[in-house]
């Protein structure tokens, strides 16, 4: 028996024209760490403690930032992809925080439009496409482990109670 395939789709190659223009940012920290002998991971929008999605309240730009010595953008897949077709409202990912040890990325950034009329609390799923450094094989070549983190993005956001 299958069942559902697993898409990802590419966000526009280039900011939606109404984002396109904003100097307004969203950032968002994932955390790869152990606390207490337990790997955590640990995700956040930036500004507001305990929230582990992405909010969108106006155009802006998103910024994720990965955090920890063993977590990494995908170097095979893009490193923010989408379970729908959603390139009206998202585009223009770029790439930063290049660490020359491992050829990968800390950062990414993208363009995102604010769903102005969409319904309170509309998720957009995401996919976080990582690559976990896992030491060393005999060889002396770096060992990977690919990883897809799943946070949502809430566009237009939930409506406070």
């Amino acid at each position: 028996m299958y069942g559902p395939s697993y898409v990802q789709k590419q966000l526009a190659p280039f900011a939606p024209p109404e984002a396109s223009s904003t100097t307004q940012k969203v950032r968002f920290d994932i955390t790869l760490g152990a606390k207490d002998g337990t790997v955590i991971l640990e995700f956040e929008q930036a500004g507001c403690p305990g929230q582990d999605f992405i909010t969108i309240t106006e155009d802006c730009f998103v910024e994720i930032v990965l955090h920890g010595d063993q977590i990494f953008f995908s170097k095979d897949l893009d490193g923010i992809t989408t379970k729908t077709e959603l390139a009206s409202f998202y585009g223009g990912l770029t790439y930063d925080q290049y660490d020359r040890k491992t050829g990968r990325y800390r950062m990414v950034s993208f363009h995102a439009r604010y769903n102005n009329g969409g319904q309170a609390g509309t998720i957009h799923g995401f996919n976080v496409n990582v690559d976990l450094f896992r030491g060393f094989d005999d060889q002396r070549q770096p060992k990977w482990t690919a990883l897809t983190i799943d946070p949502d993005i809430k566009n237009p956001p939930p409506i406070p109670s």
